[in-house]
């Protein structure tokens, strides 16, 4: 269908075939940004918290005696009533104040566990801990009457242990802990935990990744090839898995979904929101509409399989024929997942991806993505028509946006940012290597963009960025080992994903 008899038809004409609407057609169909919000999805990024479990340790002696470790002593019961009133107020502040961020952590129910002078835990004290052990992502664990119970409870389980202060005890607890191959992560203070909590939390997300790749041809793309090309590795590794489903199956979905007038509705809304809210448009509202209609298309395959993520191969996905019978790029959903802190990447590219997911945890941003190539001198530009509106915060409101056309023929909505009206111009840029063994960061600083006001087709949103002094052409050479699309965000998150790639045992570069 070309662009004339498309815009004659019309969208609710098109839309009308299949599911009727009295079937499916809601009583008020959602409008504006609920027309694009994602629900509850598996594993959603949004909703992910933190478990974590409190334990204080005490020890209770059987008798009264003194000596070099016990230099005071009291009764066996008063000295277990001075433990339980400790661990009372304890648990009563803990609920009170909570730990980190209330948004990012659930404090599950205290425990306390309690030995005698052997300095052995024994079954029923294990046996507290066992009710929540299912929902424990860690235990947060005030270490008194010794050192190796807060090591002997992470270890039972199988689960890392945070503490706090750097005296000498937590110290000796962390070296063993990690010399014997188990995690533990000691914040100086509370304003500390809370950063380790939260950096915890991102290392959760990520290792729930679920990518959707709509594919016939599976990995190695037919350009992109410097993606991760090892699934098997890269689930048993990093969690990360990897659903691959065949063209029919979307094609299917995207045709329900064009039959479905209440959805054809409930797009149409979208839309016209996204127009509205645009600075300018450079294509026809009807074909926004479609690339909502193939939004949803997607969004309705994650949510069957399971996924949290999306990429598809742009090469192999064009040579299908398909955006040209659908009228639709994948541009925009890309803005769409990214606006909802869902990782979404071009080109089937993984190592992509994977930065774009610990990027996003890292700062609280989404991302630009795209090719990366020298520019003018000490400079190199990223480009592809891949940002998104809540590239200056999820919890902040959007960045001012324009529409524009990916073809000639007038179709395939892309989101355009003006990447220089902002005014933080430190950036912070990532990739992953093929391995997905390492992560490769840098701190630039934005000097230029491109793309905006401009009626442009094809990739045309464009970042210039600066490294530091001296090092561009070393930065440039490390993508030989790291490959080509770059993702980037606002400000100076460096720290905090060097410490998130640790956290996952992968290699970090800086350059900065």
């Amino acid at each position: 269908m070309n662009r004339r008899s498309f815009l004659a038809t019309g969208v609710g004409s098109i839309m009308a075939a299949g599911v009727s609407a009295a079937a499916s057609e809601p009583a008020v169909a959602p409008q504006g940004a609920a027309a694009l919000a994602l629900p509850p999805m598996p594993a959603d990024p949004r909703a992910t918290r933190l478990a974590v479990k409190p334990v204080m340790t005490n020890i209770i002696h059987s008798a009264v005696w003194e000596g070099p470790c016990r230099w005071s002593s009291v009764p066996p019961a008063e000295e277990k009533a001075r433990a339980e009133s400790h661990f009372a107020g304890w648990s009563k502040q803990l609920k009170e104040q909570g730990l980190g961020r209330r948004d990012e952590v659930t404090v599950l129910e205290p425990v306390h566990v309690t030995f005698s002078e052997d300095f052995t835990l024994k079954p029923e004290e294990y046996a507290k801990l066992e009710p929540d052990n299912d929902k424990t992502d860690v235990f947060f664990v005030y270490p008194a009457g010794s050192s190796v119970s807060a090591f002997d409870v992470g270890n039972r389980f199988g689960k890392p242990i945070v503490l706090v202060g750097l005296g000498c005890r937590n110290v000796d607890i962390a070296a063993y802990t990690r010399a014997r191959g188990n995690e533990a992560f000691v914040a100086a203070d509370m304003a500390e935990l809370a950063e380790v909590l939260s950096l915890l939390r991102a290392r959760k997300i990520f290792r729930q990744t679920r990518v959707l790749f709509p594919t016939n041809r599976g990995l190695p793309a037919s350009c992109s090839v410097g993606s991760v090309w090892d699934l098997d590795d890269l689930k048993k590794r990093l969690g990360v898995a990897v659903q691959t489903i065949r063209y029919q199956e979307m094609a299917d979905e995207m045709n329900r979904v064009m039959g479905d007038r209440a959805l054809g509705q409930v797009a149409q809304a979208a839309a016209e929101d996204l127009v509205r809210k645009a600075r300018r448009s450079f294509l026809e509202t009807s074909y926004v509409t479609r690339c909502v209609q193939f939004y949803q298309t997607i969004q309705r395959l994650m949510a069957r399989h399971a996924c949290n993520a999306f990429t598809i191969e742009c090469f192999e996905f064009c040579s299908s024929r398909l955006p040209q019978q659908w009228l639709i790029t994948p541009c925009l959903l890309h803005a769409l997942f990214g606006n909802q802190q869902f990782a979404s990447s071009c080109e089937a590219d993984l190592g992509s991806l994977l930065a774009v997911r610990l990027l996003m945890s890292a700062s609280g941003r989404s991302c630009h993505q795209g090719n990366s190539d020298p520019h003018a001198r000490d400079t190199f530009h990223i480009n592809h028509s891949a940002p998104s509106m809540k590239m200056d915060g999820h919890d902040r409101p959007d960045l001012p946006y324009q529409l524009g056309r990916f073809t000639t023929q007038g179709w395939g909505a892309k989101v355009v940012i003006d990447f220089m009206n902002h005014e933080e111009k430190t950036v912070t840029v990532a990739r992953v290597d093929p391995t997905a063994r390492r992560l490769l960061v840098l701190k630039g600083t934005l000097v230029g963009a491109s793309g905006w006001d401009k009626d442009l087709v094809g990739c045309s949103v464009e970042a210039v960025i600066r490294p530091p002094e001296g090092r561009c052409d070393e930065f440039l050479r490390r993508r030989l080992e790291f490959g080509n699309h770059l993702q980037w965000v606002y400000g100076d998150c460096t720290r905090r994903l060097q410490e998130l790639g640790r956290m996952l045992k992968l290699d970090v570069e800086l350059i900065a």
